[in-house]
């Protein structure tokens, strides 16, 4: 089986307690069927801790604390089970996190979420052009596909990363490239024809970033403070249009973190949804995602500054409540059909 990670995937380490956030801290954290058996054998006054603090009754999880901690999370925000047990004893959840992995027949494929802040620290620092890396593993299960669908889609994500790696073309431009590909692709499949060789431009409707911001209001909040910054960035969407260009001026580190983001989103997103022939939205997901991470740190820096770990903070942030609720996740997918602020014209008259 050929394991295949971006280039930076072997880079991320914990930072345990030095991370101002915590992946252990408001996350409903389930436990494996090995690894919860592991834990019922345990013995002593360890072994009882972990008995009083896991559900058993259906899927094992962590009882949360009232303030929503895991309960073994110590006042040092390390981790009793480690410390106690050692590393390897740690269920599937707390030991992969933030990685990632989707199986396409004999290809597994993984990655680092952008939910963490050191992962998020590392995509968007990444240098260009983005590659991979493929390494042979013994086999897993795996999930059978499409495998004429998922070569289309592969050259069709190469084709993307090329583009938003190269960084003679305008970002704006290149963002809007990828959505004619993927619109082009999408067609291309859905009527059996084969792989585009020219790509028709389309054709740009209203700017309307306002109702995008409003249709993410509808989503389920992660974090109390999610609402209030996009309420706050549709009340401020004015100034900050007039301020852009001088945003742009003073920050010209954030177009390679915004290029980096959305091969982010194209990696992660694009070939899984293969599965129910349906990939343009994941194109269309990834321009949005990067439009509205770049607002939120126009926000900020009107604010107050902008500094790399405010774009590490909100980058984060927003993989954490769009990316990591799966009915978030399935409504912006949605969204590319169903909203017309996300419709390929309206995203092309934003960039």
């Amino acid at each position: 089986m050929i394991f295949r990670v971006p280039f930076y995937y072997d880079k991320f380490k914990c930072i345990a307690d030095r991370c101002k956030d915590n992946c252990c801290i408001g996350w409903e954290i389930d436990i494996d069927k090995n690894t919860a058996e592991k834990y019922k054998s345990v013995s002593g006054k360890f072994g009882n801790r972990l008995k009083n603090n896991i559900d058993f009754s259906g899927q094992p999880f962590f009882i949360l604390s009232e303030n929503e901690r895991c309960p073994f999370l110590n006042d040092c925000n390390l981790c009793d089970i480690i410390t106690e047990l050692g590393e390897n004893c740690l269920c599937d959840i707390c030991s992969d996190h933030p990685r990632y992995y989707e199986w396409y027949g004999n290809i597994k494929e993984g990655g680092i979420g952008m939910c963490c802040e050191e992962a998020a620290r590392i995509i968007l620092n990444a240098p260009l052009p983005f590659s991979y890396v493929e390494t042979e593993i013994p086999d897993e299960a795996s999930t059978p596909c499409d495998n004429e669908l998922y070569s289309f889609v592969f050259s069709l994500r190469e084709r993307i990363t090329a583009i938003l790696s190269d960084e003679s073309r305008p970002l704006p431009t290149a963002l809007g490239n990828i959505l004619e590909l993927a619109a082009i692709y999408q067609e291309c499949a859905d009527n059996n024809l084969p792989e585009p060789e020219k790509i028709p431009k389309i054709q740009e409707d209203t700017a309307d970033m306002k109702g995008i911001l409003e249709f993410l209001l509808t989503l389920e909040a992660m974090d109390e403070k999610w609402q209030p910054a996009l309420l706050n960035a549709i009340e401020i969407l004015d100034k900050l249009n007039k301020k852009r260009e001088k945003f742009i001026a003073e920050n010209p580190q954030i177009e390679r973190y915004l290029r980096n983001i959305a091969i982010y989103y194209i990696w992660r997103h694009l070939l899984k949804n293969i599965f129910d022939g349906e990939f343009y939205s994941a194109a269309v997901l990834a321009v949005t995602s990067t439009a509205v991470i770049a607002l939120l740190w126009e926000q900020k820096w009107l604010d107050s500054g902008l500094s790399e770990d405010d774009c590490v903070e909100i980058a984060k942030n927003y993989s954490k409540e769009i990316e990591y609720s799966e009915e978030n996740t399935d409504s912006m997918l949605n969204a590319a059909y169903e909203i017309p602020a996300m419709s390929a014209g309206g995203l092309m008259a934003i960039l």
